[in-house]
């Protein structure tokens, strides 16, 4: 064992500066690490110079390295001389803390090596227009819910070692359990990966990010950041633009739009009538800023008609509307 040239690698991989060859040898060496002691306290010595205060669970960390096997420099050339395998600094310091504290050699070296062929996945979709809902069920036995202005993308079959499925808008899994095959739903930047529990995401517009458990275990992540585990009745929230997070206790009344039950839980008046246009196809328009900031909180049950909804919160929240077929306008009282 050259303890030297461990050193350099582990040099060059902090530094940006490895190639793809060197980087196998690497990782040849990490997935030994866990069955030579020797090699493994090398490796880590080498590691605690650099500081790292990074943690990631197992969601985190197949993410990491999806991404880093995209990279179109993994690609062979007998052409072009070698070129860093990472585009930053920060990124390898991540990568490296993952591959050498969390003990995932062995994951790594099988990711980073050229994969064998797999079949390929035939996805459908399943894109549900404003003012309806409907419930579906997956390959694997998981039931969806799915609210109305949603698309849902899954695979026909479900093949290999994940279910992984694509939302765009609302929708509640009841997944079924399957402890080799991790559950995983993509919503824009933000995945939520279980093996088998009950739960909600929220993600209409490309920068909002909401998700309710109401059974067993959830991991919400980013590529490169966890942003939490979630148990039963509890929720978090994420903005894209912000970076912000937030984790919150909730109650079940929220998912009763399954159910055909409208509930608006101190919300604002603008959010409330996009998800009335949603739920009924209609178009409404408020134009006043003092409206459109004005929260409330009520509970409508069984698809009650627009007009009742709208003739309740005009009561509310202190508005009166005009309606020329399916377009409202909501405007201050009269």
């Amino acid at each position: 064992m050259n303890t030297e040239s461990i050193n350099n690698l582990l040099k060059q991989y902090l530094d940006n500066t490895i190639t793809k060859n060197d980087l196998e040898q690497l990782m040849h060496y990490i997935s030994r690490a866990s069955a030579d002691d020797e090699l493994h306290q090398l490796m880590k010595a080498q590691w605690e110079l650099e500081e790292s205060d990074h943690s990631f669970d197992d969601l985190q960390s197949v993410l990491l390295y999806q991404k880093i096997i995209a990279d179109p420099r993994f690609g062979d050339s007998e052409t072009t001389p070698p070129k860093p395998v990472f585009p930053f600094r920060r990124f390898i310091s991540i990568a490296a803390g993952l591959l050498l504290f969390l003990g995932i050699g062995f994951i790594a070296y099988r990711y980073l090596k050229t994969p064998s062929p797999q079949p390929e996945i035939v996805y459908e979709e399943k894109t549900v227009p404003f003012g309806q809902k409907i419930q579906m069920q997956l390959a694997d036995g998981t039931i969806v819910w799915i609210n109305s202005g949603s698309k849902l993308k899954f695979p026909a079959k479900f093949t290999g070692t994940k279910r992984e499925l694509y939302l765009e808008g609302e929708a509640y899994f009841d997944v079924a359990h399957d402890a080799s095959k991790p559950f995983i739903i993509h919503t824009g930047q933000v995945a939520t990966q279980v093996l088998g529990t009950a739960f909600d995401i929220k993600a209409y517009g490309p920068n909002e990010f909401d998700v309710t458990v109401t059974r067993g275990k959830v991991s919400v992540g980013l590529i490169d950041q966890q942003l939490g585990v979630l148990t039963s009745e509890q929720g978090l929230s994420y903005n894209s633009i912000s970076k912000l997070s937030k984790r919150y206790p909730v109650t079940l009344a929220k998912l009763r739009w399954m159910y055909g039950d409208l509930i608006f839980d101190n919300m604002r008046m603008a959010d409330a009538a996009e998800t009335l246009e949603r739920w009924y196809d209609v178009k409404i328009t408020i134009s006043n800023p003092q409206i459109r900031s004005r929260r409330f909180s009520a509970s409508f049950l069984k698809h009650e008609h627009i007009g009742q909804v709208l003739n309740v919160l005009s009561e509310i929240a202190h508005f009166s509307y005009k309606q020329q077929g399916k377009n409202f306008t909501i405007q201050k009282q009269q």
